[in-house]
């Protein structure tokens, strides 16, 4: 599922796998969740949790072949839980050499915005 504004500068790619997603709350108290991976792109991915995300939040990422930071770029009510919109930090971003989702779909741009 995309985001009603796709403002995404590069191509997605539709997937599933877990991704570890954490974040230090107002009050300091770390929040660790692990949600489903929806897309991923070399810019960002989104993520369906069970919790909203704070907008505007640096986030630290963890799944297998990839550990880093990115920022909640948006965070909407989906068909089951948030849907979360993540831009990766400087440093951190998806190549496709060092790792893949588990379920990956190529879409071609095309159809990316069908």
């Amino acid at each position: 599922m995309k985001p009603k504004n796709n403002k995404r500068k590069t191509s997605r790619q539709l997937c599933s796998d877990f991704v570890q997603v954490a974040w230090q709350d107002d009050e300091n108290n770390r929040i660790s969740y692990v949600g489903v991976l929806e897309d991923v792109s070399p810019a960002g991915m989104c993520v369906n949790l069970d919790l909203p995300a704070p907008v505007g939040r640096t986030v630290h990422l963890h799944t297998r072949g990839l550990d880093g930071e990115a920022k909640v770029r948006y965070c909407e009510i989906g068909e089951y839980g948030y849907l979360v919109g993540l831009e990766f930090a400087e440093g951190c971003g998806w190549d496709s050499d060092k790792w893949r989702p588990k379920h990956l779909l190529e879409v071609a741009e095309s159809t990316a915005e069908a």
